[in-house]
């Protein structure tokens, strides 16, 4: 409750202390009004039980400005320290807190081409017990993949506008941090060591850690991207040969009236990746779950693990999460759980491979 107060109030004063990239020269004119006030170096700042000192992007200390009984705060390191996006549009000259008006969902898929590829299994491979290759599979449109590299204990993945580091350490121990539940079902943690937030999460034997250093992605974003990480085939292939799911409106609706059928089950899930030539064709409430049918594959999504009285073969998902396959006919199916359910996919027509199946599990998420 403290912490939801503090953001309450924090925005209210956060107008100066803007420390951002042209911001000066934007302001450079009529809109200009010139007042007396005062650096406040007698205000300290407590964020979430812990002493806190703003800073800007060079580390140095900022004060509060006083003027006129009120009280200025620096915005950037305050919504920084409180998790919250804020950005600066020089040419309408606004200050955006909280999240940006633009989709979150606004992703889309990363391809490597073959030297990318190459270049993050020598980047994985430099590293003795570290050798198997995880990356990201998606980012926000419009962003691009300039560059991998190891260097200290991990290994980086640079983009224009996101950093996203997989490292056998976890680097947010010893921060202050708020855990988060990502779609998948992971459990995240947020944390800021100077003036960028990071999210971070186990998966597997490894911390994959994701930032975005000039600001561009909300927290929504970031979160999203995270679940696409996952482990690189050897065949040096990654995840290719996927698409979004693209549901409409009209769908999304028959969705959540398909899970809204089932008492203390509401919550709608769905799969966001089918695999491409695919097509979404209809979802209904049946028996105890939801069924999504496809072209080439069938889910569904129930209190029931339909693979319990089944012998089997328990895999690793790439995101981390355990499965089992059986095959109660002629048909195999790969089921895990997620949350409160369990999901279960299958190639009726054989169309998709186990891989490819497994591909589309770690895709299956809250409905946004």
């Amino acid at each position: 409750m403290m912490k939801k107060n503090l953001k309450k109030s924090a925005a209210t004063v956060m107008v100066l202390g803007m420390t951002l990239t042209g911001a000066a020269g934007v302001f450079a004119g009529t809109q200009l009004e010139k007042i007396s006030a005062y650096l406040n170096h007698g205000i300290s700042f407590n964020v979430d039980g812990a002493a806190y000192t703003p800073t800007d992007g060079n580390g140095n200390k900022l004060a509060p400005i006083t003027y006129n009984n009120s009280t200025y705060l620096p915005v950037r390191a305050i919504a920084d320290a409180l998790h919250v996006p804020v950005s600066y549009d020089g040419k309408k000259g606004q200050v955006t807190i909280g999240e940006a008006t633009s989709n979150p969902s606004a992703l889309s898929n990363v391809t490597y081409s073959t030297a990318q590829k190459e270049a993050i299994q020598k980047a994985f491979a430099q590293f003795d017990g570290f050798e198997t290759a995880y990356a990201p599979q998606q980012s926000i449109k419009g962003d691009t993949f300039k560059s991998v590299g190891a260097g200290g204990d991990g290994v980086s993945f640079i983009f224009t506008h996101m950093k996203v580091s997989v490292s056998p350490r976890d680097y947010s121990d010893g921060y202050n941090s708020k855990e988060v539940k990502l779609s998948n079902g992971v459990t995240a943690k947020w944390y800021t060591p100077d003036q960028t937030g990071m999210l971070t999460f186990q998966l597997d034997d490894r911390y994959v850690t994701l930032s975005s250093p000039d600001h561009k992605l909300t927290q929504a974003q970031l979160a999203q991207v995270a679940v696409s990480v996952q482990k690189v085939n050897n065949n040096n292939q990654g995840i290719t040969g996927f698409a979004n799911v693209n549901y409409t409106k009209e769908q999304a609706a028959t969705i959540r009236k398909a899970f809204a059928k089932f008492d203390g089950f509401e919550t709608a899930y769905a799969p966001q990746h089918m695999i491409a030539g695919d097509a979404f064709k209809n979802v209904s409430a049946g028996g105890d779950g939801v069924n999504f049918v496809f072209k080439n594959m069938n889910v569904t999504v129930s209190p029931k693990d339909y693979s319990f009285s089944y012998d089997g073969k328990e895999v690793k998902l790439s995101n981390g999460v355990n499965a089992k396959w059986y095959t109660p006919d002629k048909t195999d199916m790969l089921t895990f759980q997620l949350d409160d359910r369990y999901v279960t996919l299958s190639s009726p027509n054989n169309a998709l491979t186990h891989t490819q199946l497994e591909q589309m599990a770690v895709s299956v998420q809250k409905l946004k």
